[in-house]
């Protein structure tokens, strides 16, 4: 039951080469990924498996000292943004493919590889702030130092998803930066409406 869930070690080759030549802006990359249901729920393990790590990034570079409550407060809003995002954000995708396609299947079919492709891109961007946040962890250098580098990778992953969203949903580049930016701006808003509903609740809670 549980094999199921797990990649096999061609689909973890597959799609790391797909990752790679996304990252790239080789065509090629996205014809790597699966269209079906089963690859796409497999590949919500990935951005699940470096959530640890991007919370422990987020609490560490938190200016001031936190207390274990204050830490709790605000993994957890940090974990529930990455549930909020992905549900806004392919949900988005799932309307956009239903009105392009006029096949069921082919809409179905887009979406479930858009899915997936967009959960293993996160891979690249994590290795591409991996030192960055090593350096930063191991005191070598500031938050402030390794801010901007880590701004122009979150834009460079934009770019190459706006890429990998023309090439699967066979759209325009324009309306393929109008799905990136989205993706941006529901990123962004998920976390601010949040962070606003767990302080009222905390208030109410006082």
């Amino acid at each position: 039951m549980i094999a199921k869930y797990l990649f096999t070690s061609q689909e973890i080759r597959q799609n790391l080469l797909g990752c790679l030549e996304i990252a790239l802006f080789m065509p090629k990359g996205s014809e790597r990924f699966a269209a079906d249901k089963e690859a796409m729920t497999r590949s919500f393990l990935i951005p699940l498996l470096f959530l640890p790590i991007s919370i422990a990034v987020v609490l560490s570079a938190h200016p001031g000292a936190l207390d274990a409550g204050s830490m709790q407060v605000m993994g957890g809003i940090y974990a529930m943004r990455l549930f909020v995002y992905l549900g806004a954000y392919l949900a988005l995708i799932f309307a956009m493919t239903k009105v392009l396609n006029e096949s069921a299947e082919d809409h179905l079919q887009d979406f479930y590889r858009f899915a997936t492709a967009n959960n293993w891109l996160t891979i690249p961007a994590a290795m591409l702030m991996a030192p960055l946040v090593l350096s930063y962890m191991s005191g070598n250098h500031e938050w402030g130092d390794i801010y901007p580098l880590m701004v122009f990778i979150a834009l460079y992953s934009y770019a190459y998803t706006a890429f990998m969203a023309a090439r699967v949903l066979r759209i325009p580049m324009e309306l393929a930066v109008f799905v990136s930016v989205a993706g941006m701006a529901i990123h962004q808003t998920s976390l601010d409406v949040i962070k606003q509903v767990t302080v009222g609740v905390l208030q109410m809670m006082a």
